[in-house]
C-alpha cells in the first residue's frame, strides 16, 4: 500500500513551501469559509504564466507528475512477486481569476491522465473542477462555492486499490469586514464522497466509505503584521454513511491558523486544533484530541532551503472492524543549489497509522517510511524539472499483506505556459 492521499498531500505541501511545485499557490491564501474542494482556490490574482483577456486572468499549466518506473504497482509483499511497470501521469489544467466592481471570481479546471504500459487495469482519466464567487458588497460579502472531482487514485494511507470515486461540494456563507485587515464570517458546506466498483481485501468500498457530510463554521480572520495573518474558527460537522448508518459521526472542531508570507525569514502555514468526534456505534471509542498541520520553509545564504511538515489527523478506515485510525506524519526536505540553476534535493517522510478505535480489538500501529533524492533544473518561470529516485517501505504488525517495499525512478515537471 502506498502512503496514500494524506501522505502524498503532505509531501506536496513541502514542495509547495519550497517553491518547487505550484509556486503561485504557495503565496496565495485561501478564502475563509471554503469547503473541502474549494479550499485550494486562491483569493489573489495569479502572477506566473498568466494570459489576460479583458478583466480575466488565465493561468494554463501542465504538470508531468511522473514519467518513469514503478517496482511495485499493486503494493504487494515480497512473497507475492511484486509487479513492476512503466507509468506516465500528466495533469493539464487552467486557473481563472477576475475582480470586478462587486464580484471576485476564482475558478480551476484540470484533468488527471494516468497510463501504465502493461497493466491497463490501472489506467485512468479523471477531472477536477471548482469555482468560488465572492460578492464584494461594501463591508458585507456573501460567497458561494461549488466543486466536483472524479478520480481513480488511492484515497488514503491504508487502501491499496486505486478506487473510482466522485466528490462533490456546495458551499456558501457571509463575511463582514470589521476593518481593512480583519473580518468575521459564518459558512456552511454540503459534501459527498461516492465509491464505485472498488474493493479492498474483499470489502466493497462503496458500502463502507460512501457518505454525505455537512459542516457549519464561524470564525475571525485578522492580519497581525503585514507578513502574518491569523484565523480562528469553530465548526460542527456530521458525516452520514449511506449504507453503514452505524458509522455515522458528529464532531466539534476548534482551530487556529497562522499564515506567514514568503517575504518573511521563515514562511509557511501552521494550523493547530482540537477535535471531539463521537460515533453512533457504542463499541467505537470517541476521538478527543489535538489535530493539525504545519508546513514551514527557511531559505538561507541564497543557496539552500530547508522545509519541514507535520500533520496529525483522523481518517475513516475502510474496515468497519477498525472504524478509524489516527495518522501522524513528519517530512523533512533539504534543497541545495549546486551551480547555476541546478540543484539537488533529499527528502524523508515518516508516517504512523494508529488503530485503537474498537474497544474489543487490540491496538496496533502501521508505519510508512519514504526517502527520496532528486537533481533538478529551475526554469525562469519558477518551475522545476527534476529526476527523482524514491524508496518506500510499509510495516504492519497486524496484517501481513501490508508489509512491502516499493521503488520508483521518474521525471517530474510542472510547466507554466
Amino acid at each position: 500500500m502506498t502512503a496514500g492521499r494524506s501522505v502524498r498531500s503532505l509531501t506536496c505541501v513541502v514542495l509547495i513551501g519550497m517553491g518547487l511545485l505550484c509556486p503561485e499557490r504557495a503565496v496565495a491564501q485561501s478564502a475563509v469559509g471554503a469547503g473541502p474542494l474549494t479550499a485550494t482556490l486562491p483569493d489573489v490574482e495569479p502572477t506566473v504564466g498568466v494570459l489576460t483577456i479583458g478583466r480575466v486572468r488565465l493561468a494554463p499549466g501542465l504538470t508531468i507528475r511522473e514519467i518513469g518506473w514503478d517496482s511495485n504497482v499493486f503494493d504487494e509483499p515480497d512473497e507475492e512477486s511484486p509487479k513492476e511497470d512503466w507509468v506516465a501521469a500528466v495533469q493539464p489544467d487552467i486557473s481563472a481569476f477576475t475582480r470586478l466592481r462587486f464580484l471576485r471570481l476564482s475558478a480551476y479546471a484540470g484533468s488527471e491522465l494516468t497510463y501504465y504500459k502493461t497493466y491497463d487495469s490501472e489506467r485512468s482519466v479523471g477531472h477536477n473542477v471548482r469555482a468560488r464567487a465572492d460578492f464584494t458588497l461594501s463591508r458585507v460579502r456573501p460567497f458561494v462555492g461549488v466543486g466536483q472531482m472524479e478520480t481513480r487514485t488511492r484515497p488514503n494511507g491504508e487502501v491499496d486499490t486505486r478506487a473510482d470515486r466522485q466528490e462533490q461540494e456546495l458551499s456558501g456563507g457571509l463575511a463582514f469586514d470589521l476593518s481593512p485587515t480583519s473580518l468575521v464570517y459564518g459558512s456552511t458546506y454540503q459534501a459527498s464522497i461516492e465509491y464505485e466498483d472498488a474493493f479492498e481485501n474483499g470489502v466493497n468500498l462503496g458500502q463502507t466509505l460512501t457518505r454525505d457530510g455537512s459542516s457549519y463554521e464561524g470564525g475571525l480572520k485578522t492580519d497581525i503584521t503585514p507578513l502574518l495573518s491569523m484565523q480562528l474558527a469553530a465548526a460542527y460537522r456530521e458525516d452520514i454513511f449511506t449504507f453503514q448508518p452505524a458509522r455515522n459521526t458528529e464532531s466539534w472542531n476548534g482551530t487556529a491558523t497562522f499564515r506567514i508570507l514568503p517575504e518573511a525569514v521563515v514562511s509557511g502555514v501552521i494550523t493547530a486544533g482540537y477535535r471531539d468526534m463521537s460515533f453512533v456505534d457504542p463499541s467505537v471509542s470517541s476521538f478527543r484530541g489535538f489535530v493539525g498541520t504545519a508546513s514551514l520553509t527557511y531559505a538561507f545564504l541564497e543557496v539552500a532551503r530547508l522545509s519541514a511538515a507535520l500533520t496529525r489527523g483522523v481518517e475513516y478506515s475502510f474496515d468497519t472492524a477498525e472504524a478509524y485510525y489516527v495518522e501522524q506524519s513528519a517530512t523533512l526536505a533539504y534543497t541545495h543549489r549546486l551551480f547555476g540553476a541546478v540543484d539537488a534535493q533529499v527528502m524523508g517522510t515518516r508516517a504512523a497509522f494508529e488503530y485503537d478505535a474498537r474497544l474489543t480489538l487490540p491496538a496496533h500501529t502501521d508505519t510508512y517510511d519514504t526517502v527520496s533524492g532528486s537533481v533538478g533544473y529551475n526554469l525562469r518561470n519558477r518551475t522545476r524539472i527534476a529526476l527523482y529516485y524514491e524508496r518506500a517501505r510499509r510495516r504492519s504488525p497486524a496484517i501481513a499483506d501490508r508489509n512491502y517495499e516499493r521503488r520508483r525512478a521518474f521525471l517530474s515537471w510542472q510547466f507554466a505556459f
